[in-house]
């Protein structure tokens, strides 16, 4: 309770100073009238000024909280809860820093909120809070694009009883990131094999990715296949295949796997539009003759037209 009534006085507090201009504006209203209506012999006291410039407030404050609603939620909600759970809730110095840092987190600032855990490191905490705090640590580091830093702090998060597949899911990518694709393919297949969450629905084609840095679209087909067939992370799973199609030198089916992907409502299309052209452009520079076995110069793959089978591409 610690963490969210902090969190949620914080934000009250900030809609109070912000009650202060609808709460000059109705007041100085508010007295124009009066003054305009008031009879000659009517005394305005100071006293009935400080009434008035209370329900003023009152009444700004309590419009501040309509428009700002969605904040107060926001505060009343801890990030990440479910990994977190009970760790970091109370009033001490470590739990307050914490929270500061999950706040600097959940706002995409990494850079900031690793200073704070690394102060929060150097308190006495539990085994517990131990492993909550390695695991943000490790998401700063990655997120910082530091893979290598990040691993050591996923392994701690494990042997202090934080989530194992989600320690484990964070430490495999890092490796993958890192090079060590081997350590890293184990770890994603210890996952499958005990049950993985719902939410890990992208596993598939994590490995499927793992296999295409590695330029082996064989391997990397298999498992964005499997993707494909259980209709998991279904759109990326068909651009994976156009990865695996250009790395083949298969250009027309890499272009039909992209449209595919895009008629499908790919996440961040654009990105992967460069990706793909990166890659089809480095394979036509290390295999020229593929270029007259299929009959495609790079320009013209690149070409999105419209497709005479959208429909039937379309979920």
């Amino acid at each position: 309770m610690g963490g969210s009534f902090r969190r949620y006085t914080k934000q009250l507090g900030k809609i109070a100073v912000l009650s202060g201009f609808p709460c000059t504006i109705l007041f100085l209203i508010l007295m124009a009238v009066l003054t305009a209506v008031q009879k000659e012999e009517t005394v305005f006291s100071p006293l009935l000024a400080l009434r008035f410039l209370a329900v003023c407030y009152a009444a700004g404050f309590f419009l501040t909280c309509v428009v700002k609603y969605q904040s107060l939620i926001h505060a009343a909600i801890r990030p990440d809860a479910h990994l977190i759970q009970k760790n970091f809730n109370g009033l001490r110095m470590q739990d307050r820093m914490f929270c500061d840092g999950m706040d600097q987190y959940a706002q995409n600032h990494p850079r900031q909120a690793l200073d704070y855990f690394l102060e929060v490191q150097k308190m006495e905490l539990t085994a517990s809070e131990s492993g909550v705090l390695s695991f943000y640590i490790g998401r700063c580091y990655q997120l910082l694009n530091c893979p290598s830093h990040a691993i050591s702090y996923y392994q701690k998060a494990g042997e202090n009883g934080f989530s194992k597949p989600f320690a484990q899911l964070f430490e495999a990518r890092s490796q993958a990131e890192s090079g060590c694709f081997e350590e890293s393919y184990r770890l994603f297949c210890d996952i499958l094999e005990h049950d993985p969450p719902k939410e890990f629905y992208f596993l598939y084609t994590d490995i499927g990715y793992l296999f295409v840095k590695q330029k082996m679209p064989d391997q990397a087909e298999e498992w964005f296949q499997r993707s494909i067939q259980e209709k998991q992370n279904y759109a990326f799973a068909l651009s994976g295949m156009a990865i695996v199609s250009l790395q083949r030198g298969q250009f027309k089916a890499a272009q039909d796997y992209h449209y595919r992907a895009l008629v499908n409502k790919l996440e961040n299309p654009t990105a992967f539009l460069h990706y793909y052209e990166d890659t089809k452009t480095l394979m036509l520079n290390a295999h020229p003759e593929w270029d007259s076995q299929t009959g495609c110069v790079p320009a013209e793959a690149a070409e999105q037209t419209e497709h005479p089978d959208a429909e039937e591409y379309a979920e």
